[in-house]
């Protein structure tokens, strides 16, 4: 009995030890928030307890501290970079305290009288399990006797698309240098909703610069060339009449040209390829002639010489350089020319065939060449044209008959490239004539006011390289017709091309110039057998 009583006393304890234990692991756990695992996903951003919280929108206000509490455990991210006072402050403290968020302003001879200040924290307070961050979360207050509540509205779009873009920055300075952009956090500040509307309010009457930015490293300037840019001309003048609603076009800065990769290892050949696309900055010369052509991003280049040469590339963009070719190996194998072929032809044609060859081509001899249709064996006539800007192609132009089947021999000795190399093997390719009812016309009519002005159109199916390129200028009207195109869904863009360069030229800020307007405009769906006509007001797209 008594040893019962003994093994009783001492399982008292073990449980009066183990209850202990739960105790404090449960009041670890209280302490040290952590993201709970399993059960629905959290997608509700945290809000602010606002009976626990400093009051917003008080007036008088000097305070030495502001507390936002929030109705669940939340975590405080790049605080330094998201937290921005408007005014700008310096000093200021910004911290986690459980469910608070605590700014400390320290001496409160920073603040300055009759003054509203607007806390914008960005996305730095976040919840613990899902890090949604707290939506437009804004602590207002004014040290005089009322809050400041003039406003300026608008959006941003895409310069070249004109769809809105999202999560801009939109900026105001109180200072009016233009090199406030890139050295100085703004005045004031909003940011663009999914519309790429925007709302900064409780402004203070005044004289403003508004630029918008998409701010690449968070940091509230415009420091990298990759981040698009927006600016409004003039300051823009806020009072107590209402602002009307700004439009930004956001463009990015042409970046400097730069070679990003020499490749010489074919003989003949040298191949640059460049950061971006060359345009008209690019400047060409070397010690040797050459042939040239452009490809998406690089220049390819043939020339006949063994020895070495030099190759000198310079762009109004900062690109200045030396390109050294070497002088051609002795190695027999290594001089060799690759046969010379034909790529694939398009599987049916309407009024003409690209032939492209692999290397550059000199000459065709057309009494080498034989065209047949059918099973007819007597040579049908055709034309040649050369397309000088690829040294490759051959526009091979007829009147196909529908269905019909082509082929075309190109006999030993037909074609001579550039270094006068002449196929020494027979080159075939085999053809259907397009069916002119599978094919629709297009006729576009375009209208204006200014006769003056200068637009640049390009006309392209969705996904696919432009069908056509011309220039408007020096009327009010305008016809172009298109005939046998491909059905689908076609678009106009209409480039108000004011430097008549024939290509949309982007904005640079510091030299205050806005980037060209450019209207992109679907066109009704173009089907076969049919003819479209489309009209194109270039005064109503352009309008202001």
């Amino acid at each position: 009995m008594n040893s019962l009583s003994h093994f009783l006393r001492r399982l008292g304890r073990y449980q009066t030890i183990l209850l202990l234990l739960l105790v404090t692991f449960a009041c670890w756990q209280c302490a040290n928030p952590i993201a709970p695992t399993g059960g629905p996903r959290d997608e509700q951003p945290p809000r602010v307890d606002s009976l626990r919280s400093t009051p917003n929108l008080q007036t008088n206000f000097y305070p030495a501290t502001i507390q936002l509490t929030f109705d669940e455990w939340i975590k405080l991210e790049q605080a330094n970079q998201q937290v921005v006072i408007s005014p700008p402050l310096q000093g200021y403290k910004v911290s986690l305290k459980g469910k608070s968020v605590i700014v400390d302003f320290g001496d409160q001879d920073t603040l300055r009288e009759n003054v509203t200040y607007v806390i914008q924290f960005g996305e730095a307070v976040k919840d613990l399990t899902e890090s949604n961050p707290a939506e437009n979360l804004r602590f207002v207050f004014s040290t005089g006797p009322y809050i400041d509540s003039l406003e300026v509205q608008g959006q941003v779009i895409d310069a070249y698309t004109s769809e809105p873009v999202e999560g801009a920055l939109v900026m105001l300075y109180d200072n009016l240098a233009d090199s406030v952009f890139r050295t100085e956090k703004p005045f004031y500040f909003g940011r663009t909703n999914e519309e790429g509307l925007f709302l900064i309010s409780n402004l203070r009457a005044g004289n403003y610069k508004l630029t918008a930015l998409k701010d690449g490293d968070a940091n509230y300037r415009y420091n990298q060339a990759s981040e698009a840019i927006a600016f409004f001309s003039e300051p823009i003048n806020v009072t107590t009449d209402s602002v009307s609603p700004i439009s930004l076009r956001l463009f990015q800065e042409t970046i400097p040209l730069k070679i990003a990769d020499v490749d010489s290892s074919v003989w003949g050949r040298l191949k640059l390829v460049f950061n971006r696309k060359p345009l008209q900055d690019l400047t060409l010369r070397s010690d040797v002639s050459y042939l040239q052509a452009m490809e998406v991003d690089s220049m390819l280049f043939w020339y006949q010489t063994d020895s070495p040469w030099n190759l000198y590339a310079n762009s109004d963009t900062l690109l200045s350089d030396t390109i050294r070719v070497p002088a051609a190996s002795v190695d027999a194998a290594s001089r060799k020319l690759p046969p010379l072929a034909l790529k694939p032809l398009p599987g049916a044609a309407t009024q003409s065939v690209t032939l492209s060859f692999n290397r550059p081509v000199q000459s065709i001899d057309t009494a080498l060449v034989f065209l047949r249709q059918d099973t007819l064996l007597d040579k049908i006539p055709f034309r040649w044209e050369v397309d000088t800007t690829k040294h490759r192609q051959f526009l091979l132009q007829n009147n196909w008959q529908p269905r019909a089947n082509y082929e075309l021999s190109l006999y030993p000795g037909a074609v001579t490239d550039y270094w006068g190399v002449t196929n020494t093997d027979t080159l075939s390719k085999k053809w259907i004539g397009g069916d002119p009812k599978r094919l629709g016309n297009l006729s576009i009519s375009f209208s204006t006011n200014d006769s003056t002005a200068t637009y640049f159109v390009r006309l392209l199916i969705k996904g696919k390289p432009p069908v056509a390129l011309f220039s408007l200028n020096g009327e009010r009207a305008y016809n172009r017709q298109f005939k046998a195109l491909p059905p689908g869904e076609y678009v106009v863009e209409v480039i108000e091309d004011t430097n008549q360069n024939q290509q949309w030229d982007t904005g640079n800020y510091s030299n205050k110039q806005q980037p060209e307007r450019i209207v992109i405009r679907p066109l009704e769906a173009l089907r076969a057998n049919w003819d479209l006509e489309a009209t194109v007001d270039l005064a109503d797209l352009f309008q202001d």
